[in-house]
C-alpha cells in the first residue's frame, strides 16, 4: 500500500465560491486511514514476505465502488462502503487477495489464453489465491470463490481452474476484482497516465515480483521444516519465479575469458604477492597469476523489452551474481536504454533499480563498461536485440549477447560475428 496516499491530508475540504465546504472525494477520512493502516500491519504480520508488494501498490479512494479492485498499473481501488462494512481482519484478507492477483500476474496470464473470458478468468484467479489464504486461516468477507466451490481440487493454477469453468460453462457473480486480476476493467479505473495516482511500470512490477519470490524463499529457509508457515501455492509460485538461469554462467564466463586471452597473445597477469621463479641478485620478480575474472553486465531497460523478456533477463542476472563465482567487487552492472545507469555492489536481481523505458542504443553502455575502472574483460548484454551494435570489437573485451526471444513476429538484427551470441527463450 502506498504510504504516500495514506499519509496525505485525509479528508481535506475547501471553500467553494458560494462559501460551502466541498470535500475532496479522493481523500481518505482519518477513520479510513486508521482502518487501512491497521489492516496493512495485520497483513504484514500474516504474510511478511509480501511486504514489497503491499508497500508498492498505489491506493485510490473510489466512492462509487462497493468492493476493492486493482488495475494493471498496480493501483488498488478502495470502496469506502466496503471499508466501513468489513472488519480490520477482513480488510487485511482482501488486501492480501488483491495483491495476490498482481504478484501472480493474472492480468498478463489471462491475455495468453486461447479463449478470453474476463468473468471466468477472474473467478479462476480467485480460486488460485483463496485456497492459500483460507488454508492459512486468513478471513475473507462474504462467500469467497474456492476450488471446492467450482468442483476442482486445491493447489492448482488459475489456468486449470479456468479450463474447468469453461468446460462447465459456469458463471457465478462477478467478483469485480478489476483489470489487474485479468477481469473486466471497472468504470472507476483511472487512465494509465493519471498524474495524481501514477501507476507502476512493467519493469517495476517485475522487480517487485522477484523481490517477493526471494522473500518467500528466504522465509522458507529460515523456518526450515516447520510446517504451515507459507501456503503451498505461494511456495510453488516462488519456485517457478526463481527458476535457475538457462545459461551455465560459471562455465560460460570462464570460457569467454580464456578465449579473450588467447586472442590477445602474450597478455598475462603478474603479482608480487607470488614471487616469480626467476632469481636475480637483489631483485624480486613477480610471478604469473591466474587472470582475475571481472565481468560487466548490461540490462536492457528500453521500452521494447516485454515483461517475459525482463523476467528472463533478471533470472540470468541472478545467475551471474549468485552462481558464476564472481564477487560483488569484481562485477559491474548497468541498466541502459540510451542513457547508462550504474548499480554498484549489486547482490541479486531483486536489488536492481530499473531506470529506462525509452529507445534503445546499448553502444554507450558497452563503451562505459569497456572503460570502467574495474576493467571487466567480459561484457554480458541481456537484451531483446533491438539495438545498434559497435561496428568493431572493443579493445581488451569479449562480449556475450544474450538475445531474449519474443512471442511476436518481430526479429532483431543479428549482432556482428565477433560477439558471442546466445538465443534464449523468455520465461513463461
Amino acid at each position: 500500500m502506498s504510504t504516500e496516499v495514506v499519509r496525505g491530508d485525509p479528508g481535506r475540504s475547501r471553500d467553494t465560491p458560494s462559501g460551502r465546504r466541498f470535500r475532496d472525494e479522493r481523500r481518505f477520512t482519518p477513520e479510513e486511514v486508521e482502518t487501512l493502516s491497521a489492516a496493512r500491519l495485520l497483513a504484514l504480520d500474516w504474510m511478511p514476505y509480501l511486504a514489497s508488494a503491499l508497500f508498492e501498490i498505489v491506493v485510490v479512494r473510489s466512492p462509487g465502488l462497493d468492493t476493492f479492485a486493482v488495475d494493471d498499473r498496480w493501483r488498488l481501488y478502495v470502496g469506502p462502503a466496503a471499508l466501513e462494512r468489513w472488519s480490520v481482519p477482513e480488510v487485511a484478507g482482501v488486501l492480501l487477495h488483491e495483491v495476490g492477483h498482481l504478484v501472480r500476474d493474472h492480468h498478463a496470464r489471462h491475455a495468453e489464453q486461447a479463449v478470453t473470458d474476463a468473468l471466468l478468468w477472474n473467478l479462476a484467479g480467485d480460486a488460485e489465491i483463496n485456497d492459500d489464504l483460507l488454508a492459512a486461516g486468513i478471513p475473507l468477507p462474504g462467500g469467497p470463490v474456492t476450488p471446492a466451490s467450482i468442483g476442482a481440487p486445491e493447489g492448482q493454477l488459475a489456468e486449470r481452474y479456468f479450463a474447468r469453468l469453461l468446460d462447465l460453462a459456469e458463471v457465478g457473480s462477478d467478483p469485480r476484482c478489476g483489470s489487474g486480476a485479468g477481469g473486466s476493467a471497472l468504470a472507476e479505473e483511472l487512465a494509465a497516465d493519471d498524474p495524481a495516482h501514477p501507476g507502476r511500470s512493467d519493469l517495476d512490477q517485475e522487480l517487485v515480483r522477484r523481490a517477493v519470490a526471494e522473500a518467500i524463499a528466504e522465509h522458507d529457509a529460515a523456518r526450515g521444516v516447520e510446517a504451515g508457515t507459507i501456503p503451498g501455492g505461494w511456495r510453488r509460485w516462488a519456485s517457478r519465479t526463481l527458476a535457475p538461469p538457462a545459461v551455465p554462467w560459471r562455465h560460460r564466463l570462464r570460457r569467454s575469458v580464456r578465449r579473450s586471452f588467447a586472442v590477445t597473445a602474450g597478455r598475462l597477469d603478474t603479482s608480487y604477492q607470488r614471487p616469480g621463479r626467476r632469481r636475480l641478485p637483489r631483485v624480486v620478480t613477480p610471478g604469473l597469476v591466474q587472470a582475475k575474472l571481472r565481468v560487466g553486465v548490461v540490462v536492457d531497460t528500453s521500452s521494447s523489452m516485454l515483461p517475459a523478456q525482463l523476467d528472463a533477463a533478471l533470472a540470468e542476472l541472478d545467475g551471474i551474481c549468485r552462481h558464476a563465482g564472481i564477487g560483488r567487487d569484481d562485477r559491474v552492472v548497468v541498466t541502459a536504454d540510451v542513457e547508462v545507469h550504474e548499480l554498484p555492489h549489486l547482490r541479486s536481481a531483486a536489488e536492481l533499480t530499473l531506470v529506462g523505458g525509452g529507445g534503445t542504443d546499448l553502444r554507450p553502455a558497452l563503451r562505459y563498461l569497456a572503460g570502467h575502472r574495474l576493467r571487466p574483460r567480459t561484457l554480458v548484454v541481456l537484451t531483446d536485440g533491438f539495438t545498434p551494435w559497435p561496428s568493431t570489437p572493443l579493445p581488451g573485451c569479449s562480449v556475450i549477447a544474450v538475445l531474449l526471444a519474443r512471442h511476436d513476429e518481430l526479429t532483431p538484427d543479428q549482432p556482428p560475428p565477433w560477439i558471442d551470441t546466445i538465443h534464449l527463450a523468455p520465461h513463461g
